[in-house]
């Protein structure tokens, strides 16, 4: 089986079921650790590595104060090689683009983490074959060796075309390297396409070999530059597309599958103390590092958005991104490789490089096979209905097995999962649409609900007035009613009527019994078409013939035994058939019921037939129409065929004698007659004409030109004149017979269509006749419904002469209480508009309030996010600064080691030396006893190399004192970054208490977000009760007598409420005295603050001025170091002059070997210990410096936080602000609900009103304390 296999039937059933796999599509992620370069051994890179793999799947980060474990899909050491990194990152994408999905690899790093190494291999070598080569040449050849195997597989059933295209983004602008003269280019976006780049080169590639010219071609004109880090640092982003496109012919159908497979070499993360980047380098940096930001914004966005937050994902921020837009958590399968860089120096890079790929691991992409079905509408549907058939025959189980045995495994599970899949997607698309059906019902079952209860109220409300009316009607009026009011009452009934007419018409329980109605016919229509239920009914058919023949025997038989009974009943009182007549009543019965059965299946069958009888009556009257209309053409036709033969008989016979008197007139000779004229004769009338003219004056000389011989040159001019003629004839004729038969078959269909609409106008003229028949007996069957019901609207009339005379009086009573009611109406509906304005207030205050609770939302969002980025970006800096440290105390600790060993090899050699001297004295003495008559010279060259030696010693013990100054300015810097790390500590903790302080300002916010919600869910539910309560008030018109007490009770409610809206006032003026109180407070919070941060600011002036003279001292050291120099190598070189003029003198026995080389020993260890002592000022100097700028930099974070501290503080305030009043408008609206409940009852005084107030106050007081509590734990 093809490699490539499993994931096309995959990519089948995704496409059918629309339901990408989500495990499958998520970013796979690859980290690589750089391996060590070529020449440099491994070990020494392992040594100070700040990463290490632990497994396969895991690496361990070398941080401070403990490693940090990170998991990705695969982890590639040291000693990986290419072909191993190929295989699990790059051959999956390859396969699943041969199966129509879009596959992007990209490379992601620092500069000089390997990212171009992995992608290409070793830059020195074009080689194809190179044994390191990358995963692009690698990716080539995978790619073509597949499609080579799916060609002899498909043979010439299947066709693939590769195009190329290779662009790089420099500085935010696109250039394509295969068109070295192109300018930038830009990206469009397409709905099928997607995002493209506008006018890039695509050229067509048949092998591995011609992919990688392109990709060679394009690479060498890449922008590449050197660095401090690489020697080849890539300055651009470069993408390689290969766009492969698949065509599969199979029965007449012609499939496409197009995919993108995108690899990507992105430029690498710089910092500019590393690089030392200087000019249009670092302007390129700029660019790289904005780019890579956008993107790994782009990331974040996705992991939100994948975790159900709702944010926009700024993909045109960039042109990078935009352009892999669809390989994030887009259309495409991607994979990433990180690489790291395994040095101590890159632990930064390293961290935030690993930091993108966790959060690049969340991402999920949506994949869906690119394909494309074409072919002729015919075929595609005869396609279709095959295998409908197929699938008709697999669910009734009568699918012949014998063609399938001879495909093998692969073939048979292929169809069963696709024929499976089938099955699924049609039953989910049945339910699917039974389901919205169902819906459709329930709604309307609701809404015809709801108009039920509509149409129920008002049928309550007109008969509650129509039992009112009547009964007071009956009590004072008992005479005889007006027409007026008998008119009125007649039309309340009338709509009454109308009302319940609707009533039963959008009555609930007839659509619910409708709607059950119309699922179990449902049910019955998918029970009978199963196969058991179909085998049922077949032998329900039997059995009902068999019991038809049972029933008619069993009532054959009962006839004769009445008869018997009959004649017996005399004599028999009892007889054995009497036990037996239970039983035959018992089966008569059940033989009756399913009689009646077979009846109304029987009914139904013969109503399908008088349908089919009608359609193929319809169908035959068609046919019929077609048929005489058919036989008139025909007709026609065939007179048409009898007139053309006739003309065309007399075409034949007049062209004859035509062709007779050309022949005539063209062989007269010239000598003795005049010719006429050769083009005289034509087919035309006219020439017909005067071809009798001339044959009337050329027939006197007949004679004489028959009796003349012709000449050869006539009969040869006679013959050219008559083919000549002959041919003209024949084009006009065969033109002529063009048009004839084109203008025959004209009328032809003309005279169809007229026959046709004749028989239809015959027809039509039939039905209209019978149609007049119908509504001349409709109009007569009308006529007598309407005699009737004259009758009834005269009895109906009486009766309203009746019920008017009672309704003019019930008229004159109800005016004098309409009068009453309107003034009362005036007074409801003056009060009523002052609650509306006092709710339209409300409403207004609760907008705002609520505007206002977005914006500081909104705000606190952007606030959280913005502290978030920040709150990680010092994390890391903070790990970053750990490390460092942590490397610094490594590097002063092997200082102070190798200082040990130096003052311990000092005094080893000045032992040495003590012992030469010794040595030295004794030889002086042995000298002076043996040669006292050895010359002056050689005792003045001893003295002076005593002397040499002398000062000699005097250099080393001033060179002791340098060293012990040196140590004493070690200790003294320790101490100072001893103090400087306890003021980093400070600081620390400092920052620590605002994060807490922030935090717990965050959890307060919450909570009174929290409360804010809670408070605008009881201002909802408050304003729900009140529109209830305005309902209700709207149903209690009956009321209205008491509306006059319930004024002077809103009067005195209104009294009250002034009072309480002063006491609120008085509160409000409390409340805001405290509120300048706490801002006094927190003045003087912030003036102490500022006491701090200048007391701070004096100590860092202070260690700065000990850092400076530091800075003296070393530069003072290094003076004393140079002048020690020189003197050092003037006494070497005179040491050199002593040794060369003693070196002529023989060597005494006891003098010591291989003195000068300890002497010079000696000297280059002081020489070393000086630069040591040099290189840790320098490194000293280093750290000095960045504590300062670690210092400046928590500094300013202090600052910031700082001010996030006030912009909480004031959001608090806000807040608190907003919730009082919230509060003002909760009681406010209680205050009104009140009054509206106890409209019939007593209000409640205004004692009441000040003991709520008196409650409300304290609660404020205790919160305000709390706040003060709050402000005094900060202040400390």
């Amino acid at each position: 089986m093809a490699p490539g296999s499993k994931n096309e039937l995959r990519g089948v059933t995704n496409c059918q079921s629309n339901q990408p796999s989500s495990e499958g599509d998520a970013i796979k992620v690859f980290v690589r650790i750089r391996p060590p370069a070529e020449g440099s051994g491994s070990a020494d890179g392992e040594q100070n590595a700040c990463v290490s793999a632990l497994s396969s799947t895991t690496l361990r980060l070398h941080s401070n104060p403990e490693p940090r474990t990170f998991t990705f899909d695969h982890v590639a050491g040291m000693d990986a090689t290419q072909e191993s990194v190929f295989s699990t990152v790059a051959k999956g994408i390859v396969e699943s683009c041969m199966s129509g999905y879009n596959g992007t690899i990209f490379a992601y790093g620092q500069t000089g983490s390997g990212k171009t190494f992995t992608m290409m291999g070793p830059s020195e070598s074009d080689n194809f074959s190179h044994n390191l080569r990358g995963v692009i040449p690698r990716s080539f050849e995978y790619l073509f060796s597949l499609i080579d195997r799916e060609k002899d597989k498909a043979g010439a059933g299947k066709s693939f075309l590769c195009k190329c295209s290779f662009i790089e983004i420099y500085n935010e602008q696109i250039y394509d390297l295969l068109d070295s003269a192109s300018a930038g280019l830009y990206l469009r976006e397409h709905i099928k396409k997607g995002v493209f780049v506008v006018g890039a080169v695509e050229q067509v590639v048949t092998s591995a070999a011609g992919a990688y010219q392109v990709l060679s071609g394009g690479w060498r004109n890449r922008r590449v530059a050197s660095t401090s880090m690489n020697r080849e640092s890539s300055r651009s982003h470069a993408v390689f597309t290969v766009t492969i496109e698949s065509m599969e012919k199979s029965n007449e159908t012609v499939n496409i599958r197009t995919s993108l497979l995108n690899l990507v070499d992105l430029a690498g993360s710089e910092r500019q103390k590393d690089t030392h980047a200087e000019g249009m380098r670092l302007k390129e940096a700029g660019n790289i590092n904005r780019s890579l930001s956008c993107l790994g914004q782009v990331i974040t966005a996705l992991v939100d958005v994948g975790n159900g937050k709702q944010r926009h994902v700024c993909y045109r921020d960039s042109k990078l991104t935009f352009l892999l837009r669809d390989s994030l958590g887009g259309n495409a399968k991607t994979a990433i490789i990180a690489n790291v860089h395994p040095g101590s120096r890159c632990f930064g890079e390293t961290l935030s490089t690993l930091n993108f790929a966790q959060r690049a691991k969340l991402i999920k992409n949506k994949a869906v096979v690119n394909e494309d079905t074409q072919g002729n509408v015919s075929q595609l549907q005869a396609e279709v209905k095959r295998l409908k058939e197929q699938l008709a025959q697999l669910t009734s189980g009568q699918i012949a097995a014998e063609p399938f045995l001879a495909r093998d495994k692969h073939e048979t599970d292929y169809v069963r999962y696709f024929q499976e899949a089938m099955m699924l997607f049609k039953k989910c698309e049945q339910e699917k649409k039974s389901l919205v059906e169902k819906v459709t019902q329930l709604e309307d079952l609701t809404l015809k609900k709801e108009k039920f209860i509509q149409s129920n109220k008002m049928i309550v409300k007109f008969r509650e007035d129509q039992i009112t009316r009547l009964e007071k009607l009956h009590r004072e009026s008992r005479g005889s009613f007006l027409p007026e009011e008998q008119d009125r009452l007649l039309s309340e009934l009338r709509d009454e009527i109308q009302t319940l007419r609707e009533q039963v018409e959008h009555h609930p329980r007839v659509a619910k019994y409708a709607m059950e109605n119309h699922s179990l016919r449902e049910e019955n229509r998918r029970l009978r078409l199963l196969e058991p239920v179909k085998r049922a009914q077949e032998v329900d058919a039997q059995t009902i013939a068999m019991l038809e023949k049972a029933f008619f025997e069993v009532s054959g038989t009962e006839k004769v035994e009445k008869n018997q009974v009959v004649d017996l009943s005399g004599q028999q009182a009892f007889s054995p058939k009497a036990a037996k007549e239970p039983h035959s009543l018992a089966n008569t019965e059940k033989l009756k019921a399913q009689l009646l059965q077979t009846q109304t299946e029987l009914n139904n069958s013969k109503q399908e037939y008088e349908e089919y009888k009608e359609l193929t009556r319809k169908r035959q009257l068609e046919l019929e129409s077609e048929l005489q209309s058919l036989q008139k053409a025909n007709l026609n036709l065939e007179n048409l065929l009898e007139a053309t033969k006739v003309c065309k008989r007399q075409e034949v016979s007049q062209l004859n004698k035509i062709h007779a008197e050309t022949l005539k007139i063209i062989t007269t000779p010239t000598k003795t007659y005049q010719l006429w004229s050769r083009s005289a004769p034509k087919l035309s009338p006219e020439m017909g004409s005067l071809g009798s003219a001339h044959t009337q004056n050329s027939s006197r000389f007949d004679n004489d030109i028959l009796n003349e011989p012709l000449p050869p040159e006539m009969n040869e001019q006679a013959f050219e004149a008559i083919s000549e003629e002959l041919r003209i004839v024949q084009e006009q004729m065969s033109a002529l017979q063009v048009k004839l038969d084109e203008e025959e078959h004209k009328n032809l269909k003309l005279q169809q269509r007229i026959d046709k609409l004749e028989h239809h106008s015959t027809q039509v003229q039939e039905l209209f006749s019978s149609e007049r028949a119908d509504w001349t007996q409709q109009q007569q069957e009308h006529l007598s419904q309407l005699s009737g019901l004259e009758k009834q609207l005269q009895d109906t009339q009486t009766k309203n002469d009746f019920l008017k005379s009672e309704v003019h009086d019930l008229r004159v009573v109800l005016h004098s209480a309409d009068k009453e009611l309107s003034s009362v109406k005036l007074e409801y509906s003056s009060f009523k508009e002052s609650q509306e304005k006092e709710l339209s207030d409300l409403s207004e205050r609760h907008l705002h309030v609520q505007l206002q609770l977005e914006n500081v939302r909104l705000e606190n969002e952007k606030l959280l996010e913005s502290k978030a980025c920040l709150q990680d970006s010092y994390e890391n800096l903070q790990e970053v600064m750990k490390y460092e440290i942590d490397q610094l105390s490594k590097n002063l600790q092997n200082c102070k080691k190798e200082n040990e060993t130096l003052k311990s090899d000092l005094n080893n050699l000045m032992e040495l030396f003590e012992a030469e001297k010794e040595r030295n004295n004794k030889l002086l003495l042995q000298f002076e006893e043996d040669k006292e008559n050895s010359s002056k010279e050689i005792l003045d060259v001893l003295e002076a190399v005593r002397q040499e030696k002398q000062k000699e010693m005097a250099k080393c013990e001033q060179q002791m004192a340098k060293v012990q100054r040196l140590e004493e300015s070690l200790c003294a810097t320790e101490k100072v970054i001893h103090s400087l790390e306890k003021s980093r500590d400070a600081d620390k903790e400092a920052v620590a208490n605002l994060r807490s302080q922030v935090q717990e300002l965050r959890a307060s916010v919450c909570e009174k977000t929290e409360t804010i919600d809670t408070l605008q869910q009881e201002l909802k539910d408050v304003t729900c009760k009140y529109n209830s309560a305005l309902g209700d008030k709207e149903e209690s018109k009956v009321l209205i007598k008491r509306q006059e007490v319930e004024i002077l009770d809103l009067k005195e409610t209104l009294r009250l409420r002034i009072i309480s809206e002063d006491i609120e006032r008085d509160m409000l003026c409390e409340d805001l005295a405290h509120a300048t109180e706490q801002l006094n407070m927190l003045t003087e919070a912030s003036k102490k603050h500022s006491g701090l941060l200048q007391s701070a600011q004096e100590e860092l002036t202070r260690k700065e001025a000990m850092i400076q003279e530091l800075q003296h001292q070393l530069n003072q050291k290094k003076e004393e170091v140079e002048q020690k120099k020189n003197e050092y190598n003037f006494k070497m070189r005179q040491l050199g002059h002593v040794m060369d003029s003693a070196a002529e003198y023989p060597q005494s026995p006891k003098t010591p070997p291989h003195f000068q080389t300890h002497l010079a020993k000696l000297l280059e260890t002081q020489e070393q210990e000086i630069e040591d002592g040099r290189a840790s000022k320098i490194s000293l100097q280093r750290l000095v410096t960045k504590l300062n700028e670690d210092r400046e930099i928590k500094n300013a974070e202090i600052l910031r936080m700082k001010e996030q501290l006030s912009e909480m503080e004031n959001l608090r305030l806000d807040a608190q602000q907003l919730r009082e009043e919230n509060w003002l408008l909760q009681g406010q609206l209680d205050d009104i609900r009140k009054h509206k409940d106890g409209s019939g009852q007593n209000h409640p005084d205004s004692q009441q009103l000040k003991h709520e107030q008196e409650e409300l106050t304290k609660e404020r007081l205790a919160k305000n304390k709390l706040v003060e509590e709050m402000l005094r734990m900060k202040a400390e």
